[in-house]
C-alpha cells in the first residue's frame, strides 16, 4: 500500500466525523425525493473518488435510496485499483451481498430494498460526460480550478441535479500542542497553495466556490462547517489516523521546502517538522483543518437564480 492510499484509507474515519450532518441530511433527503419521483435507477457520479470511501459510507449508513447506479471517477490509476479492492470488502462487512463482474460491483441488502451497481474508472473529472442526478466532489474543489470544474460538471448533471462538495478547505489550519512558529508555518503553507504549487486550487476554495457557483448556473442550497479534527486518545490514534497526520506533515514539509532561503530559513521548517513528527510518534500531535460542506443545485434552463 502506498503512503497516499494509506492516507486516503485513514481519512475515511476523519471525514466521517467531519461531515456536516445538516448538509449531509439535506443531500441524502434530496436523493430519496429524486428516486421516489422516477422509475429509473438513481444516477450518482463521484469525481475525485479516491479509494471509494464515500460510496462505502453511503452504503454503510444505509442512505442510498432504492436502485442506484454509481460511477466513481479518479485521475489516479492507483486509487482506482485500491477502490476496486476495498469497496467490495467494505460493503460485505456492512452486510451487503456483493458480487463483482468485469470490474463492476453489485451490492444488495438482504431485504432487497437497496441495490446498486458501482463502476470505477480512471479519468479526468473535467472531461467526462454523464446524465447524473447527483455529483459528489469530496475534498476535491480545493485542488482543482473551481471555475473549470463547475463549468464542466454542467455536462455531467441533469437539470436540477445536486452537487455535493463536502470537506472543501476554507483557509485555516491549527496544530496542537502550540508551537511558536505555528502562525508562520500556517501562513506560508496556505500561501504555497495560492501562489506557488503547480496544481490549481487555493486555501480559500470553499469561499471561492460559494461566490462563483451562481455564475456557473448553480444555486447553493446548503452550507455548513465540516472540520477535520484529529487528536490522540490515550496516546494513540484511532483507525490508523496517525498515517493521515504523517501524510499531512509530509505535504506541509514539501510545500515549505519550495521557499527560497531569503523568504524562509530552512532551519525553521526543519525544526518545526522534526518537533511535530516526534510528537506524532509519542501520540501528542493534533490538527484541526477548517472546511465547508457545500450543496448546490444545477439550475434548470427555466429556473431563475436564487443566489
Amino acid at each position: 500500500m502506498s503512503d497516499f492510499v494509506e492516507y486516503l484509507t485513514a481519512k475515511r474515519s476523519v471525514d466521517d466525523r467531519a461531515l456536516n450532518r445538516r448538509v449531509w441530511d439535506e443531500f441524502v433527503s434530496g436523493l430519496t425525493d429524486r428516486a421516489t419521483a422516477t422509475d429509473r435507477p438513481l444516477r450518482i457520479v463521484e469525481v475525485g473518488a479516491g479509494v471509494g470511501s464515500m460510496v462505502a459510507r453511503l452504503a454503510d449508513w444505509e442512505r442510498l435510496p432504492g436502485t442506484v447506479s454509481y460511477r466513481a471517477v479518479d485521475v489516479s490509476d492507483e486509487c482506482v485499483t485500491a477502490a476496486r479492492e476495498r469497496v467490495p470488502e467494505w460493503l460485505s462487512a456492512a452486510g451487503y451481498a456483493t458480487t463483482v463482474d468485469d470490474g463492476v460491483v453489485t451490492a444488495e441488502l438482504p431485504d432487497g430494498d437497496t441495490r446498486f451497481e458501482i463502476s470505477f474508472e480512471t479519468a479526468d473529472a473535467r472531461e467526462i460526460v454523464d446524465d447524473a442526478d447527483a455529483v459528489i466532489a469530496a475534498a476535491f474543489l480545493d485542488i482543482v480550478d473551481p471555475d473549470r470544474l463547475l463549468a464542466s460538471l454542467r455536462d455531467v448533471l441533469r437539470p436540477d441535479g445536486s452537487l455535493y462538495a463536502p470537506c472543501t478547505f476554507d483557509g485555516a489550519t491549527h496544530f496542537s500542542p502550540a508551537h511558536p512558529d505555528d502562525g508562520r508555518i500556517e501562513s506560508l503553507y496556505h500561501r504555497h497553495m495560492d501562489e506557488i504549487r503547480e496544481r490549481p486550487g487555493s486555501s480559500r476554495a470553499a469561499r471561492d466556490v460559494l461566490e462563483r457557483a451562481p455564475t456557473h448556473g448553480y444555486d447553493v442550497t446548503a452550507v455548513g462547517g465540516g472540520d477535520w479534527v484529529v487528536r490522540p486518545r490515550g496516546g494513540t490514534y484511532p483507525n490508523g489516523e496517525d498515517a493521515f497526520l504523517d501524510h499531512l506533515l509530509a505535504t506541509i514539509d514539501g510545500a515549505l521546502a519550495d521557499y527560497p532561503a531569503d523568504t524562509l530559513d530552512p532551519s525553521v521548517p526543519e525544526a518545526w517538522v522534526s518537533t511535530r513528527r516526534a510528537q506524532l510518534a509519542d501520540g501528542e500531535f493534533g490538527l484541526v483543518a477548517h472546511h465547508l460542506d457545500l450543496l448546490a443545485r444545477l439550475r434548470s434552463p427555466r429556473s431563475p437564480s436564487t443566489g
